[in-house]
């Protein structure tokens, strides 16, 4: 099924074009084949080795969104990387949809540097088969603990302002625990580089856990977050989306190449977009008015 995910966007089309946003939720990619090779670059393993015994297949035995998801499981030596682009400012939100299997655990992590073992760790993320997690900050000690679905999809979430050297990391939308981003596990630093899943667990388990819906955007103002006067919905959709109070307002999207792929004149009320010919992917909506 088509997704497309939506964004509100006071920007620019050369900002949209210049940023880097990344939306996967796995569904256009060949079940059984190896992630790094099917995603054309976008995902790469530890030792950045796409279709070697590190890379991890496209699996339909569960998914958040119809059909596919990655599957990690203890067992072999699976280790992929999402390369998020070194940025150096902004604000930015990662987020992806996580189910555990009964009786096995979790983990990720969000490098600073993505360089192998000698890599640069910003966080570490523990996910018990208990339903109790714990995130690791910088230099190794246990910072925040929290509580977890297990047997069930829940998003993660990781925000972060690196101009403000703050991060906040979310499941399912309660907050668990906000630090200072550039804490490190080797130096301090401010690079936002690349998010790595990895099939660990708590001492004592084994991981076995499934991941879906990836997102990376600058944008990180979602449907949710709007102010009153105006909602988009469904986000994301499908064949057409709403959008209701935008009286006086001018409606732009723009795809992730910039490219402007509608644009019209909204009057008030409630207005529908028919986006069913537009590819899947992600869209940034930029709202218009006095």
């Amino acid at each position: 099924m088509k997704k497309l995910l939506l964004f509100i966007a006071a920007i620019s089309s050369v900002e949209i074009c210049s940023s880097q946003s990344i939306y996967d939720d796995f569904d256009d990619y060949k079940v059984g084949q190896y992630l790094g090779i099917e995603s054309g670059g976008l995902w790469t393993t530890w030792t950045n080795n796409p279709g070697g015994s590190e890379d991890t297949y496209i699996v339909d035995n569960q998914s958040f969104s119809p059909d596919n998801s990655i599957q990690l499981m203890s067992g072999g030596v699976t280790d992929v990387v999402l390369p998020l682009g070194d940025h150096s400012s902004g604000s930015w939100t990662l987020s992806f949809m996580m189910r555990l299997t009964e009786g096995n655990g979790g983990y990720f992590n969000i490098l600073h540097d993505f360089s192998a073992a000698a890599s640069n760790w910003a966080l570490q993320v523990y996910f018990s088969q208990t339903g109790y997690g714990n995130l690791v900050v910088g230099t190794g000690f246990v910072t925040a603990e929290f509580t977890h679905p297990v047997g069930e999809w829940f998003q993660v979430q990781v925000d972060v302002d690196i101009d403000s050297n703050q991060a906040t990391m979310s499941i399912s939308d309660a907050s668990v625990f906000t630090w200072a981003w550039s804490e490190g596990s080797t130096s301090p630093s401010s690079i936002l580089s690349a998010l790595n899943l990895y099939p660990a667990a708590p001492l004592g388990e084994t991981a076995l856990y499934h991941v879906d819906n990836v997102s990376f955007s600058a944008f990180g103002v979602g449907i949710d977050e709007l102010n009153s006067d105006i909602s988009i919905y469904p986000n994301p959709a499908n064949d057409v989306f709403y959008i209701s109070n935008p009286q006086g307002s001018v409606v732009e999207v723009f795809n992730l190449l910039g490219e402007s792929v509608y644009s019209s004149q909204l009057t008030g009320g409630q207005s529908s977009i028919d986006c069913s010919s537009w590819a899947k992917g992600v869209y940034f909506i930029e709202l218009t008015s006095e």
